[in-house]
């Protein structure tokens, strides 16, 4: 034996043996060309059209979305009897006002397209005239007066 020939016989057991290591990760590993195709993008996240609670009043008043938009109203105020509720019992928030940046959300579908939300705070409809619409379409009826 010559003396370079045991470090050929090393390196190329050395080679050899990477050689078969990274065949092994690539199978593992599936490779990296994924073989499925593209992943689809996530879903977008709708935002919410946002409606302002005062002190007296929603704000802007009336607003005309698409079916399957969400509304938020959103405490601005600092009276806790506010509420939103649907003249058609569709929606109520209940008492969640209690403090500024309270929300509350409702996603309107493809089924009420075409109709037209009339709703009030519960509180303040009959002194303060505290009454908006969410008109669900360009289609939808416009809200009545006051609304």
């Amino acid at each position: 034996m010559l003396p370079g020939e045991l470090s050929n016989r090393t390196t190329r057991a050395f080679l050899t043996s990477t050689a078969a290591a990274a065949l092994f990760l690539a199978l593992a590993c599936g490779g990296g060309g994924g073989g499925g195709g593209p992943t689809a993008p996530p879903a977008p996240n709708p935002q919410a059209v946002t409606v302002e609670l005062s002190e007296h009043s929603f704000s802007p008043k009336s607003i005309t979305i698409q079916p399957g938009e969400t509304v938020a109203w959103v405490m601005r105020g600092s009276d806790p009897t506010h509420t939103v509720t649907a003249l058609n019992g569709a929606f109520d928030s209940g008492a969640v006002f209690t403090a500024s940046g309270a929300t509350f959300r409702r996603t309107f579908s493809a089924a009420e397209g075409g109709q037209t939300f009339e709703y009030r705070c519960q509180a303040h409809a009959a002194c303060c005239n505290m009454r908006g619409s969410v008109r669900v379409g360009a289609d939808a009826p416009p809200p009545g007066p006051g609304y």
